[in-house]
């Protein structure tokens, strides 16, 4: 996985949109949270401890069809800026 750009989403429907050009349907991703609202997503288990560390859990991500993911509802109408860093994406949500 090499994704590198940024962009700004807003949580729609419990769901944010990543960008179509990361392909990310493709891999199988993970996703791992630092913090409460910062969400790092990888194909790599390992890129993802480095970039979250090891404090919690990964978790397997479902990207559908519209290259969305689901996120908690505690998030909804939040904005997200979406920066992708070579292996990671790194998501951190905007509470208003």
């Amino acid at each position: 996985m090499f994704l590198i750009g940024e962009t700004t989403e807003k949580v729609k429907n419990g769901k944010v949109s990543l960008p179509k050009e990361y392909h990310l349907r493709r891999y199988t991703i993970y996703g791992k949270w630092k913090g409460k609202n910062t969400l790092f997503l990888s194909d790599s288990k390992k890129a993802l401890n480095f970039a979250a560390g090891r404090d919690t859990l990964s978790f397997l991500v479902k990207v559908d069809s519209d290259d969305r993911i689901e996120v908690p509802k505690e998030y909804e109408d939040c904005r997200v800026d979406i920066k992708g860093r070579i292996s990671t994406v790194e998501l951190t949500f905007k509470l208003d």
